[in-house]
């Protein structure tokens, strides 16, 4: 197979970045399933937990706009901390993502295979799938993202422009025809704590568990090698899709909790897909399975969207060659792609999805993988937050507000979020903390180890022009 040595430059236009950032939100998956954490702890002022958290959100998604008009490049936050806080910072970061970013493919794939769809076929025709049918659906997730990132990012991105479009038009029409609907159930006190058990605390811990809903924003700074004027579009294209994702989710909030019954919310947290349950019964069935059918498409798009990041970081790091084999970094000459990456990344997605649920069920194997995502993704977050301003201070660029006050504040966020996230640690939680605890650890030893020469010889992050960051 021959290979080239470099992704394709100018490849990726703004239009692909917003649908990278968007459909890694997936807010149609929110929409129809993950909504519910929140719902648990703001009940029907849930409305007003997802209005702060995209408030709070574009305190996070600064430290990526900032980062990204400096520096463009397929290392994304690997590169970030790197020019931030040093080699060693930097490669330990990258080690974080790597983990988290392979996480995400099998998790979506066990939540899909296992939970949403047995979940909504029930619901829909009244007969369950055969036991065993979450493996077939799961590893059509897996062989699907694979796939679509083999045959090149263009296609990828193409496909994820069409039909993230698709799926925001169909939560605007569900929430307004639910809100048309309500006729006068419909009232603003959802956006305050009046539904809220123990009023803003409740809203609060809503908050913190709605602000994960807008995890992989920041994913298109992966793209920065194959992007058109990256220093320009990759940060509009993190805030326009935010918005856009935002405004969506806080629109289908409030008619979901107005369609549902602001007095029996806690019906809703604890059901696995009240947004399909709530479109039969404004929609019918027919209506409940065009919204299955987005909510599929939605899966695929963010295990796509996430598999395209992770294997860019992996062939990252491959290629400057200090903890990933070179032969990591390949690219295949007819589609531009890290195939090499593809492969390892698809088979790590199967073996930690089927033998995994095998071992430990698939519902705990859901939970430890989604763990070890958030405490990966919240790692890295805080890591590049901190480097933030140590880079822009050595540029000479420094402002106390973007650049410290904005990062310092997102930091606390994701400190609460946290703790939040592991706190009580319990069975299966705490496996899913102990993975990225060890893993944290093994990569934490072999940077240590690393002699000071050998980092700064090879940790180049990642290409010659951005040793000309200014």
């Amino acid at each position: 197979m021959s290979d080239l040595s470099h992704l394709r430059k100018n490849s990726i236009g703004i239009f692909g970045l917003i649908f990278q950032s968007l459909t890694a939100i997936a807010p149609l998956m929110d929409m129809i399933a993950l909504i519910t954490t929140a719902a648990i702890f703001a009940l029907a002022s849930m409305p007003l937990a997802f209005l702060l958290a995209f408030i709070l959100t574009f305190l996070t998604i600064n430290t990526i706009f900032q980062f990204s008009k400096k520096i463009a490049s397929s290392g994304g936050y690997y590169s970030f901390v790197g020019h931030g806080l040093g080699p060693r910072a930097g490669l330990f970061t990258g080690w974080i993502y790597l983990l988290y970013t392979t996480l995400v493919t099998p998790n979506a794939a066990l939540f899909f295979g296992a939970i949403f769809v047995p979940a909504a076929f029930q619901l829909i025709t009244g007969m369950m799938l055969p036991a065993y049918s979450w493996i077939v659906l799961s590893l059509v997730l897996i062989m699907f993202v694979a796939g679509m990132s083999y045959w090149g990012i263009k296609p990828s991105l193409k496909y994820s422009i069409i039909t993230g479009l698709a799926e925001i038009s169909i939560m605007i029409f569900f929430s307004v025809f639910v809100i048309a609907k309500s006729g006068t159930s419909n009232t603003l006190l959802v956006f305050t704590p009046k539904f809220a058990p123990g009023g803003m605390s409740g809203v609060a811990l809503g908050m913190i568990f709605s602000i994960t809903s807008f995890a992989g924003a920041g994913s298109p700074v992966i793209l920065g090698e194959e992007a058109k004027g990256p220093r320009k579009t990759i940060g509009k294209a993190v805030i326009i899709s935010v918005l856009l994702a935002g405004v969506t989710i806080l629109l289908s909030a409030y008619a979901l909790a107005i369609g549902w019954g602001t007095s029996d919310m806690s019906g809703f947290g604890n059901e696995l897909i009240p947004g399909v349950i709530e479109a039969r019964t404004y929609l019918g069935l027919a209506g409940a399975a065009v919204i299955v059918i987005f909510g599929i498409n939605s899966f695929l798009n963010l295990g796509l969207s996430y598999f395209n990041a992770g294997i860019r970081g992996m062939y990252a790091m491959a290629r400057d060659g200090v903890i990933l084999p070179k032969r990591l970094s390949s690219i295949n000459l007819k589609h531009g792609t890290p195939h090499v990456a593809i492969a390892v990344d698809a088979t790590v997605a199967v073996l930690l999805s089927v033998p995994m649920a095998f071992w430990m069920g698939p519902f705990n194997a859901f939970v430890i993988e989604l763990t070890g995502v958030t405490v990966g993704y919240l790692i890295v977050h805080i890591l590049a937050n901190i480097s933030l301003s140590v880079f822009f201070r050595k540029i000479g660029e420094f402002n106390i507000v973007k650049h410290l006050i904005i990062p310092f504040a997102s930091t606390l966020i994701f400190l609460v979020t946290l703790y939040y996230s592991i706190v009580p640690i319990k069975f299966p939680v705490s496996y899913g903390v102990l993975a990225v605890f060890v893993w944290a650890a093994i990569g934490g030893g072999f940077v240590y180890s690393l002699g000071e020469e050998k980092v700064k010889g090879k940790a180049q992050f990642n290409l010659p022009h951005e040793r000309d960051v200014t």
